[in-house]
């Protein structure tokens, strides 16, 4: 408000004029660039009054307690001012993950105010916070401070996962490419759950798949992807580590639900969710299936003992045909026999009745 000069040169601002005046010729001595204005004198200065009503920069200015979607803003009233009546806090975006327009907020707060919060920001955005006192309708210098609230949760949710084939214990999917207005997407997860006691998994108990094994669980996480990775599309079960998650060849005997996940870090937070849907993959036993060689090799050394034991089988059958044929061509070609002897009967008793004399029949006939 007031300009106060002394000795030529030695310049001083204040409030208030001050309280004790003396004689205008006190101040004897001209301004080194203005001849005309006197510029103090001995042990005496000249008061001039700058007719600025409106209040200096503040004194200093710091941001805490920053969260997501809140900051609280603290401020010192300004060395130089005359009257101040009020403070306007604003908060303007600079840098954003989101595509949606958001408006500049502004808050006014009475004087003796020294600290405001400012609400319904935007997770993981840059903003300009600036402070400035106000008397009555003119309004001081801002003084500004840049300041980052903290990542949010992914929003919107992770989109499915797209089925493309599946050979054996490898599934070929393609990943979409997901939206995060809340953060940057740092990494892009990859869960398996193998349809066995339940559907979907608990995030509490997801982990990798060594984990899933110890605890009994049917699903993992099968691999973690760089955005870069996912360019190309990517194989499940390819027995691979990817940002130390193994990526397992899956059952063959199972139903698969796979589904996405999207992982948001930033400033040493990091912000983790997964699609609120899943991917079912019904296993077909019609698709072809890779097999191991040793698989390979004895299924056809059981193909081909069975073929010898048919073979065998056969050639038996053949056999006990010729030799039944021949059996009954020799019985064919035998003489047959006649008695030469008369029957004797034998008694019940075992004992052999005694021979009756022979008679000569064929004398008789003579």
């Amino acid at each position: 408000k007031y300009a106060i000069i002394g000795n030529d040169s030695t310049c001083f601002c204040g409030n208030v004029p001050g309280t004790l005046q003396l004689q205008f010729e006190k101040c004897d001595k001209t301004c080194p660039k203005n001849e005309t204005q006197m510029c103090g004198g001995d042990n005496a200065a000249s008061v001039y009054d700058t007719e600025v009503t409106a209040p200096g920069p503040l004194f200093s200015i710091n941001v805490v307690n920053i969260t997501e979607t809140t900051l609280r803003v603290r401020w010192m009233t300004p060395h130089a001012f005359t009257v101040i009546t009020g403070y306007v806090v604003r908060a303007s975006i600079i840098q954003t993950f989101s595509d949606l327009p958001i408006i500049p907020l502004e808050l006014r707060v009475p004087k003796g105010t020294l600290q405001t919060e400012l609400l319904n920001l935007q997770p993981g955005s840059k903003y300009n916070v600036t402070v400035a006192a106000v008397n009555y309708d003119e309004e001081g210098p801002n003084v500004t401070v840049t300041v980052e609230t903290v990542i949010g949760t992914p929003d919107p949710s992770p989109p499915d996962v797209k089925f493309k084939e599946r050979h054996g214990d490898r599934m070929l999917v393609h990943i979409p490419e997901a939206k995060n207005i809340n953060g940057p997407i740092s990494m892009y997860r990859v869960v398996v759950s193998i349809e066995v006691y339940q559907q979907g998994f608990t995030i509490e108990t997801l982990g990798n798949h060594s984990y899933a094994i110890d605890k009994g669980l049917p699903y993992y996480i099968t691999a973690e992807l760089d955005p870069d990775d996912i360019k190309n599309d990517f194989i499940i079960g390819d027995r691979v580590t990817y940002n130390g998650f193994y990526n397992a060849p899956l059952p063959l005997t199972n139903d698969i639900d796979v589904s996405l996940g999207v992982v948001s870090e930033k400033n040493h937070v990091k912000k983790i969710r997964y699609a609120e849907s899943t991917k079912r993959i019904i296993l077909n036993i019609n698709e072809p299936e890779e097999v191991s060689p040793m698989v390979v090799a004895l299924g056809a050394a059981i193909a081909i003992g069975v073929v010898l034991l048919l073979i065998g089988v056969g050639l038996l059958i053949i056999l006990r045909k010729k030799i039944h044929l021949a059996r009954l061509q020799r019985g064919s070609q035998s003489m047959p026999l006649s008695l030469s002897e008369p029957c004797i009967e034998i008694e019940n008793s075992g004992f052999m009745q005694d021979e009756d004399e022979r008679v000569d029949y064929y004398s008789n006939l003579k």
